[in-house]
């Protein structure tokens, strides 16, 4: 698979989850919360918001690895950002290290596709 494709499948799915927490976050945080505390459908519906827009943007320029690498970084403060909030509000453990697995292997995916040759 090359860069290009490889981008395009990370975008689109980026993409869709982005979609899925803007469109329907209470149902997502319930599954992913497992009947322990949700954090506010607000900050979901925003990061979901700027998932989207990530995956969007890396689906509009797929070769740019620039923007795979730029995505990554954000996906790994993401990542470093829920593990601190597990740590700092434990009974939010769940679903901040639910998305710390999430955006770290977004931002490992990433960095891959962007190593790569086209």
């Amino acid at each position: 698979m090359t860069r290009t494709s490889a981008a395009r499948v990370w975008g689109g799915t980026t993409a869709v989850i982005g979609a899925v927490l803007l469109i329907r976050p209470a149902a997502v945080t319930a599954r992913v919360s497992a009947g322990a505390s949700t954090p506010d459908l607000t900050i979901v519906r925003v990061l979901g918001g700027r998932q989207l827009l990530q995956g969007g943007a890396v689906l509009v320029r797929p070769g740019s690895a620039a923007l795979l690498r730029l995505g990554s970084v954000v996906d790994l403060l993401h990542a470093a950002s829920m593990v601190a909030a597990a740590t700092l509000w434990p009974r939010y453990r769940r679903p901040a290290l639910a998305s710390a697995v999430l955006a770290g292997t977004s931002a490992a995916a990433g960095a891959l596709i962007g190593r790569r040759r086209r």
